[in-house]
């Protein structure tokens, strides 16, 4: 159980730093600030992953709650205006809580109310229980809820377009808003009346959205009010969703009894592991296309190829959720073309994007995890091995566009203007770390991908001595291209400017990757560098700091950002692999686990007391104190700590 406390809640510059993510496995979500004033064009209470039109939606934005009690009327609700926050709900605010699913309790005089948001899994529906934990008061209780009915990475405004006629339902109304969306169904699960009063509510400011250079203003549109009556020892639940309601309480019992049951499946000794894995699950979805995935990141990331075969295994094979991971590697390894897995998976349509080099080499990593995790080589070899085989086939055969293997064994990749590595960035119209060529990690992974396949192989085929020759090629040239003399680690990118001598951590998973191509003291000695450039208790930075370009700030507009993203940000998923070399190449690894689990509890023990508070960021800044940036939750961060935890010897 996570609690903020009554004193973060009431300070507004504290409680909307502070953000709370509830999801339904089909990619929606509902999110907002601990006292439910939004700060993004992200939050919502119902932000619907749609199948017509596709993509996701906020469709409810907010709700106005009131108690109203011998004439006098108690807003529980918080806005930002142009300067001023209206209502003040906030002042009302006892604690909140994040457990099995969040939570705010108000005081009232004696009167002691709980508010819970809970998403409906595989439902495009959210439910809000009100309950009279103490007092002995029967107030009315006053829902107005808030329409925005638009993309998640749009903002709404007053128009003529907007269909503003509701229609009664059982204990609700039916609306829909424009032509081409789906109706929205909201009511409650007791007697309730309904006060047609449609108008807009204008100017609605999101602060966050101001700080990193969007438009921050929306107008969002009310159909009216619902008002019932609020008795200690009868919840009152309002729902709102894009199908008919149903029985409400039944609906909420069977999703919070679903929860309970995961929250035990996630069983770990130590109560935060525990917690981590249970809200990883926020990342598996079902997605428009029926398509078991992975969400990279909440709230504007998709589905992508690379960040899913890096966080599948933290996600599912070290969770306990090893069906679904095995779901998810079939499934992508029918999308492979060409040697390449899909880097990406349009939200508002079919299509897909290949154009990362080292997906399907992260796929292969991600098969390894699977193995050692005690999975199916039986499945592996009927369901992943010809993906398997034709990325390899393909590499050899020259066939993956913008790849071809190099004379030394090296696998070149892209141009100067393309980027296909994870550092991927481009501002101001150009790539921010080019690094097109033989990049260290793609080669990491093309060498160990070659030598998984040969462990793999049931016969000793063409194909497989083609991939023989090719491994001891490359590992015949790798130190002798990529080994950095002059600091004693590795290049960073060989290409036809040269050896790229900037120190980033690409270079670890040269170490960490079950098959090398280092000598121990080859590994102790970029584990040296590493430490002492790059290594902070979030994770590794992207670029040394002794370096003219490093960025230790994330701040301004999209192209500021972009320009500092991995020149200098400290990225939480490569602690995994981090941890994993030092582990590799430790005398006293009793000593490197104690070292480990200290120096990174910031991530594997404890969650941020700002930002997303159930979950691990994107990235940190690059100097301390290291705020958390990007997005509120990301899926290979959480995946890696999961994994990393493991490997320190946790279940």
């Amino acid at each position: 159980m996570i609690r903020i406390s009554r004193d973060e809640c009431v300070n507004t510059e504290t409680a909307t730093r502070k953000e709370w993510l509830d999801t339904n496995g089909l990619g929606g979500y509902a999110s907002s600030t601990v006292i439910n004033c939004h700060t993004r064009k992200y939050h919502g209470l119902l932000v619907a992953a749609l199948k017509e039109p596709r993509g996701k939606f906020v469709l409810l934005s907010k709700v106005e709650t009131s108690l109203v009690h011998d004439d006098l009327e108690f807003n529980l609700s918080t806005n930002k205006y142009p300067g001023v926050y209206h209502p003040t709900g906030h002042q009302f605010v006892e604690r909140f809580e994040q457990g099995l699913h969040p939570s705010i309790t108000y005081r009232i005089g004696d009167a002691l109310i709980q508010k819970s948001m809970i998403m409906v899994h595989g439902r495009n529906t959210v439910l809000l229980c009100y309950e009279l934990l103490e007092g002995k008061v029967k107030p009315t209780l006053r829902i107005r809820p808030l329409l925005a009915y638009r993309d998640i990475h749009s903002l709404t405004r007053e128009n003529m377009f907007l269909r503003p006629k509701s229609y009664p339902e059982k204990n609700g109304r039916k609306i829909q808003p424009y032509n081409g969306m789906p109706p929205l169904f909201m009511g409650t699960n007791r007697r309730s009346e309904f006060f047609p009063g449609p108008k807009w509510k204008l100017n609605f400011e999101y602060l966050a959205e101001r700080e990193r250079g969007f438009d921050y203003q929306e107008d969002l549109f009310c159909p009216g009010m619902f008002e019932t009556t609020l008795q200690k020892g009868k919840p009152v639940i309002f729902a709102a969703s894009t199908d008919p309601l149903g029985n409400l309480e039944r609906l909420r019992k069977k999703e919070i009894t679903r929860r309970e049951t995961e929250f035990a499946a996630c069983r770990d000794r130590v109560k935060h592991v525990q917690q981590l894995k249970y809200f990883s699950g926020q990342f598996l979805i079902r997605n428009a296309s029926d398509f078991a995935s992975v969400v990279a990141g909440y709230h504007w990331f998709g589905e992508w190829g690379r960040d899913t075969m890096i966080a599948l295994p933290g996600l599912t094979f070290h969770a306990g959720r090893r069906g679904l991971g095995e779901e998810i590697l079939a499934a992508y390894a029918a999308l492979e073309r060409d040697g390449l897995l899909p880097n990406y998976l349009d939200q508002h349509s079919d299509h897909l994007a290949y154009n990362s080099v080292d997906a399907s080499l992260w796929f292969f990593w991600a098969v390894q995890e699977y193995l050692k995790t005690g999975g199916s080589r039986r499945f592996v070899m009927a369901r992943v091995f010809p993906a398997l085989r034709d990325i390899i086939n393909a590499h050899l055969d020259g066939r993956v566009p913008l790849c071809a293997l190099g004379g030394a064994g090296l696998l070149y990749a892209g141009n100067e203007h393309t980027q296909l590595t994870w550092m991927d960035a481009q501002a101001y119209g150009r790539p921010v770390t080019p690094r097109h060529g033989a990049a260290v990690e793609i080669n990491a992974l093309w060498y160990n991908a070659l030598r998984f396949f040969l462990e793999l192989s049931p016969e000793q085929d063409e194909l497989a001595t083609q991939a023989q020759q090719a491994a001891d090629t490359l590992a015949a040239n790798f130190i002798d291209k990529f080994w950095n003399h002059a600091d004693n680690c590795l290049n960073d990118v060989v290409n036809e400017h040269g050896r790229d001598r900037c120190i980033r951590p690409n270079q670890i998973f040269a170490v960490s990757l079950p098959h090398t191509m280092l000598d121990t003291g080859q590994m102790r000695a970029i584990i040296s560098v590493v430490q002492a450039h790059l290594l902070t208790p979030y994770g590794l930075r992207t670029l040394s700091p002794r370096n003219p370009a490093y960025s230790p700030f994330y701040r301004g507009d999209a192209d500021s950002r972009d320009s500092a993203y991995h020149q200098g940000m400290v990225w939480p998923w490569l602690a995994g692999h981090f941890g994993e070399a030092l582990l590799r190449q430790a005398e006293d690894r009793t000593g490197a686990k104690a070292f480990l689990r200290k120096y990174f509890r910031p991530i594997l023990r404890s969650f941020p007391e700002d930002f997303g508070i159930a979950s691990i960021p994107e990235l940190y800044t690059g100097n301390p104190p290291h705020m958390p940036k990007g997005t509120i939750a990301q899926a290979w961060s959480v995946a890696e700590a999961i994994r990393l935890n493991k490997l320190l010897g946790e279940k």
